[in-house]
């Protein structure tokens, strides 16, 4: 299967990596898409290493081409995690101003998003509702934890187990 794996700036994304290597272990292809916010938090040359594909930091990085309409093709999962407060909400709202987001609004394939940030983001209503208009258009949300994120605030926001996001992304391509 063909992942495309959308990291975004939750400090939260060094755990991509071993979402990245559980995709691989599985015999998948995995090619990364980085914000460039998350270029402070994770390494593209660690994804590059992990998945033997380039890691996508912009539009037009990788022989000038239209990242986000070469990325698209054959992909059977699109997935952001983590997903920050901005990036669902650009998503919600159609805003495509990086190639992540514009990967989103091209792909055809069934799309996750894995929230994470701090619990006082989560429960805004913003963001609520950003989740729950996503969740409408079909976009699967890997519901965050409940526990003590980073800067020591308890609530929900941390994001799911690696384990689960995986599982939950392989069975809806198999039943798809």
């Amino acid at each position: 299967m063909k992942i495309i794996l959308g990291i975004s700036s939750s400090i939260s994304a060094y755990k991509s990596y071993d979402l990245a290597r559980l995709f691989v272990k599985n015999g998948d292809s995995v090619y990364t898409v980085v914000t460039q916010n998350s270029l402070n938090i994770i390494s593209p040359l660690t994804f590059e290493t992990l998945t033997g594909n380039p890691c996508y930091d912009d539009s037009f990085s990788h022989d000038r081409q239209m990242g986000h309409i070469a990325l698209k093709e054959n992909a059977d999962a699109f997935l952001v995690c983590p997903a920050t407060a901005n990036v669902i909400g650009k998503m919600a709202n159609g805003i495509a101003d990086d190639l992540l987001t514009t990967t989103y609004l091209s792909v055809t394939c069934p799309v996750f998003i894995a929230p994470s940030m701090n619990p006082a983001m989560y429960s805004h209503a913003a963001v609520l509702e950003n989740i729950e208009r996503l969740q409408k258009r079909g976009v699967h949300i890997i519901e965050p934890q409940v526990g003590e994120v980073v800067c020591g605030d308890s609530g929900k926001g941390k994001l799911a187990d690696i384990s689960e996001i995986y599982k939950k992304v392989i069975d809806v391509i198999k039943n798809s």
